[in-house]
């Protein structure tokens, strides 16, 4: 996971700035109908008495994986990793393929297994809208937050950081082609996430790799990373797509995961903070700067009472008994119940959002903001608030774009 900006030089810092601006703007101003009209017209109570995902399980691939010994890229536990995620998602009834790239002279594989409805035609199965689920693999190859100087060029194990995510994908490639779904779903565990000064290697490959047609048809992007920690604490992030954010603390809050509201189940924890935002860069900026809407499900503060990018965060002490099974399927089912409610598919795709601009009557609207003008000036504001926001989304993505170079 990739923590905000390394040193920079003036202009970079200045970039980072605006573009850092423009997402908390865009949260701002981003219009929640979509939300609102998604959880008045599903049941999710009754969806969570369905939940399968098993924490335990999840808990046990994480401990399998740091038993391999570090996951650098090019590594033999990285190959046993990687071979062990295709052997078991293939039993599950999963398309698997390697996508291998050269980034930064660090060769790279992705691992992406690909689950779509049964009993479809070839025309049916290319217009499926998609869900990407996504964690990276890769273990950091330096310990350089380490309290220990002598241990800062130590490769960590990564337990929370690379294989909870990785666990939890895994668990729902299990459950996920039994929940009957209409979507295709991918699950993408990048490779070179965390390696030193380079990051998101992996994610970037696969999203530059990408066709206008997958673009499209992209409903949601949803990355997990760091979301094992016993002490587990979700907040909301930036960038990330506001809806899915609004989306996933109602699923919280729904499996009883808020200490402000009560669950389904009447009870309450402290696990989603809805008041607190962190920005933090990670495998999802190259979906978001490509209009996917995107999601990033993170506990920056890894440890108990630790702060942000503190606490066992690229440490040797990042092993499997700070991981806790309870976490794994608070986060895993969330995931879940977004599934079974439709909650990542409630907003639309860049081809859906050009659709709208392409074919809306414009001799109407403009009548229409006029009518306002003579009668009731702001009556139109949704409206207005509408443009603004594709306007700072905009500016968003043009500053991303120019964001990504730095990162090469």
């Amino acid at each position: 996971m990739l923590l905000p900006p390394r040193t920079q030089n003036g202009s970079q810092k200045r970039l980072i700035g605006i573009v850092f601006a423009c997402f908390l703007l865009t949260n701002v101003v981003s219009v929640s109908g979509n939300s609102d009209t998604w959880s008045d017209s599903v049941d999710i109570c009754q969806k969570t008495t369905q939940l399968q995902f098993n924490g335990t399980s999840a808990n046990h691939s994480v401990s399998w994986q740091t038993e391999l010994g570090p996951r650098l890229p090019g590594s033999n536990a990285s190959l046993l990793l990687r071979t062990s995620l295709s052997e078991n998602l293939t039993s599950f009834g999963w398309d698997v393929e390697f996508s291998s790239h050269l980034s930064h002279e660090i060769e790279l594989t992705n691992v992406i297994a690909t689950w779509r409805p049964q009993n479809l035609s070839q025309n049916e199965t290319n217009s499926l809208g998609r869900i990407v689920l996504s964690a990276h693999y890769d273990s950091r190859n330096i310990a350089d937050k380490d309290s220990n100087e002598s241990l800062r060029n130590t490769p960590i194990l990564g337990a929370n950081d690379g294989a909870s995510g990785v666990a939890a994908l895994l668990e729902l490639g299990r459950i996920i082609p039994n929940m009957d779904l209409n979507n295709e779903v991918m699950l993408l565990f990048s490779d070179a996430e965390d390696q030193g000064d380079n990051y998101t290697l992996g994610a970037k490959a696969w999203a530059d790799n990408l066709s206008g047609d997958e673009i499209n048809r992209t409903e949601s992007f949803i990355l997990l990373d760091m979301i094992g920690d016993s002490d587990l604490h979700l907040t909301k992030i930036n960038p990330s797509t506001t809806i899915l954010t609004q989306n996933m603390m109602l699923l919280g809050q729904k499996l009883g995961l808020s200490n402000q509201i009560d669950g389904c189940n009447g009870q309450r924890s402290d696990v989603m903070w809805s008041n607190q935002s962190l920005t933090v860069i990670d495998d999802h900026i190259h979906t978001f700067s490509l209009g996917i809407p995107s999601l990033d499900i993170i506990d920056l503060a890894y440890g108990e009472n630790a702060t942000p990018f503190q606490g066992y965060w690229h440490t040797t002490e990042d092993t499997a008994d700070k991981v806790s099974a309870e976490s794994l399927e608070s986060v895993g089912r969330i995931v879940e119940l977004g599934l079974l409610t439709g909650a990542w598919t409630s907003i639309d795709t860049p081809l859906e959002q050009l659709q709208k601009a392409t074919y809306s009557d414009e001799p109407e609207i403009e009548q229409q903001l006029i009518l306002d003008d003579d009668s009731n000036i702001g009556a139109d504001s949704s409206t207005l608030l509408a443009i603004l926001s594709s306007s700072v989304i905009a500016l968003s993505i043009v500053s991303l774009i120019f964001l990504r170079r730095f990162v090469d």
